[in-house]
């Protein structure tokens, strides 16, 4: 029997396997519910909130994606990383004046977000080091920083840069690495030497950890570099930065309005909603500025509220993951126009298999927004999230059960009719926002990844 032919049927050949066969009898494991089960299930969706007030016309859509290439084909080891982040701006306005409908004209579509820009990182990966560091962790770690610090708004303005919007968010951090001063942050340790409570300020100049005198960076603070190897891929560090930077995209864009229009920033945030591509969550080492995120947007939304102004709305759109495999599971049985708001109840009983219930709560230590579950009227379904309505999550038992009150939510009927103005049969699974700001950030394996790696052998060569 030739290699390929065993391929195709040795899982056949496993599933007939008589030990097989006798452990699948001693598991238990998920099956797809009906009769009474699955009616219960879709008892939980309630019929969209209704919402016939104004929408925000101001789309701005982020999405990220990576890609580790390969110096040298003979050295496959050697390694560095590409990060391409997108965020375009569509107006609502003009897309409706379309009148898409089902079939979109995707030519005039590209035309609406021609105000579309991207930012490009490379860093060091394996095997391979930058401006004569001695380490591919310490070549990271600089890499990094001199890119936050020269993305700006402003290029001649340093306080306008990505860098200096980290000094923002640690603002709004509690506990002992809390800065009451705007300009300085707190690293948890030194990267090098892993002395506590490093104080890095936000200027140009080079700063020395005073335990042992080497380098540290502002951006040390969102611990990437505890995810750099020196010797293995680096694809989970460039992961986890590419989730970390969508994100605080957001608070850039909020901070820099806030800062640059002080009398007129109420009025942009409040007719502008933010799409993100995947949950509202950061995760790994940088996982700590979710609740700076959430306490930004919180404090946010409570302003224009007493600006008597509607609030800034983000959308996280979840295309793939367990929640989204499971209500195309039970799809077909949720009524149109319906909506659920997901409790920890329902995912440890129906979606985590027999999953023991949490002391905490769901994301507790990732996410910054609520899981809802969606069929529009027209049939098409989504997972998506928005921000959770309060500041902190100190009190979990109350947050656990307020989280999951659809009534805290009470402009979801607004998040239903955007995602509703955006669905089309063009892109599946997605909105056109989403859509879009991946056609500008996709680094595609085949054939695009092998186009960087051409590109960086042709850029080491030089």
């Amino acid at each position: 029997m030739t290699h390929d032919m065993a391929d195709k049927t040795t899982h056949v050949d496993i599933v007939q396997n008589p030990d097989i066969k006798s452990f699948l009898d001693e598991c238990n494991y998920m099956v797809p519910p009906t009769g009474n089960e699955l009616a219960e299930i879709v008892s939980n969706f309630i019929s969209v909130p209704f919402w016939d007030k104004a929408l925000p016309t101001k789309i701005i859509a982020v999405d990220g994606s990576n890609y580790e290439a390969t110096v040298n084909p003979q050295i496959p080891f050697t390694r560095f990383g590409f990060v391409k982040i997108g965020h375009l701006l569509i107006n609502r306005d003009s897309y409706k004046g379309l009148n898409c409908g089902k079939f979109i004209d995707p030519f005039a579509v590209a035309r609406l977000s021609e105000d579309n820009s991207s930012l490009l990182f490379s860093f060091p990966s394996s095997n391979m080091t930058y401006k004569e560091q001695k380490s591919v962790r310490n070549s990271f770690r600089l890499a990094m920083d001199e890119a936050l610090y020269k993305q700006r708004f402003i290029e001649s303005d340093p306080r306008t840069s990505i860098r200096t919007t980290l000094f923002y968010i640690a603002a709004h951090r509690t506990g002992k690495l809390h800065s009451d001063t705007p300009n300085r942050l707190f690293l948890h340790k030194c990267p090098t030497c892993e002395a506590e409570m490093i104080e890095v300020w936000d200027i140009p100049e080079v700063q020395k950890c005073p335990h042992c005198g080497e380098r540290v960076y502002p951006s040390d603070c969102l611990r990437i570099w505890e995810e750099v190897h020196d010797s293995a891929s680096n694809q989970l560090a460039l992961t986890r930065f590419t989730n970390a930077i969508m994100h605080i995209l957001i608070i850039h864009y909020i901070r820099y309005l806030k800062e640059r229009f002080p009398n007129s920033y109420l009025g942009v945030l409040s007719n502008m909603c933010f799409f993100v591509d995947g949950p509202l969550a950061i995760n790994g080492t940088a996982a700590w500025i979710k609740s700076c995120i959430q306490k930004c947007i919180y404090d946010v939304n409570v302003e224009l509220k007493m600006a008597n102004m509607s609030p800034m709305m983000v959308i996280g759109l979840q295309k793939s993951g367990k929640l989204y495999d499971y209500i195309h599971l039970i799809g077909s049985s949720i009524r149109p126009n319906s909506i659920y708001c997901v409790t920890d109840d329902f995912r440890n009983n129906y979606v985590d298999f027999d999953k023991t219930p949490s002391s905490t709560t769901y994301g507790n230590e990732t996410y910054y927004g609520q899981d809802f579950l969606l069929k529009t009227s027209s049939g098409k379904l989504f997972v998506f999230n928005v921000p959770y309505p309060f500041p902190n999550k100190d009190n979990i038992a109350v947050f656990k059960k307020e989280k999951a009150n659809i009534e805290h939510y009470f402009n979801i009927g607004a998040y239903v009719r955007l995602i509703e103005d955006f669905e089309s049969d063009l892109y599946e699974g997605a909105v056109v926002p989403i859509a879009l700001a991946q056609k500008y950030t996709a680094i595609s394996l085949q054939p695009g990844g092998k186009i960087l790696d051409v590109l960086a052998q042709t850029a080491i060569k030089q």
